[in-house]
């Protein structure tokens, strides 16, 4: 199976972030910009997009949930992310089941479509904050997200995470209160496994 080599693959991933009180975080690597609000601005109708995006399809098949693997990827992944919050002075996060929803399907979604971008492919064009609202998340008033494909463990990922600015930044800020990570193992795309984070502000 061909493999992203480690020294490249966090060159794959990118930084978004975004709140009420302003946009943080950059891009790397593929030179996406940050987001520029804190609510969904898109289409959000469930009938454009892809069926991860939506319970209960037209083809039958509920929202995936993570297997026992992407659940102790993700749980790492989390207890690194507050290890190193903690070490750096700031408060830990709270895990988020809404966050965790749209890390997890968006994981999902770049794998099973074969892309890699904050922004889902068209006709839907869904940011963060529009897979929040169609996931039915409230209560927030900033997020942001990191994503990442190639690595192969939680330390990996964390690592390129860390060397990389924009998320570096996003793990970082100060203004978050929650998250959720999402895992994609699916060894069907030789891209993966993708790495979600999604943070959110809650008062």
């Amino acid at each position: 199976m061909h493999r992203i080599p480690t020294s490249l693959a966090w060159l794959l991933a990118l930084a978004l972030a975004c709140g009420g009180w302003g946009c943080g975080g950059s891009s790397s690597g593929g030179g996406v910009p940050p987001a520029t609000g804190s609510t969904s601005g898109g289409d959000t109708d469930p009938t454009l997009g892809s069926r991860f995006w939506y319970v209960g399809d037209a083809f039958g098949q509920p929202l995936k949930t993570h297997t026992a693997a992407e659940s102790t990827d993700a749980n790492d992944v989390l207890t690194q992310l507050n290890a190193y919050r903690v070490a750096n002075g700031l408060n830990a996060l709270t895990l988020d089941a809404e966050a965790t929803r749209a890390a997890k399907a968006h994981a999902e979604d770049m794998q099973g479509r074969d892309y890699f971008s904050h922004q889902t492919p068209a006709p839907e064009n869904w940011d963060p904050g529009d897979r929040l609202s169609l996931l039915g998340a409230s209560g927030y008033s900033g997020w942001g997200e990191n994503i990442a494909r190639g690595q192969q463990t939680p330390t990996d990922v964390m690592t390129a995470w860390q060397n990389s600015p924009g998320h570096d930044a996003n793990m970082l800020n100060p203004n978050w209160t929650h998250v959720g990570v999402g895992v994609e193992h699916d060894g069907v795309n030789p891209s993966g496994p993708y790495w979600v984070q999604v943070f959110l502000r809650r008062p």
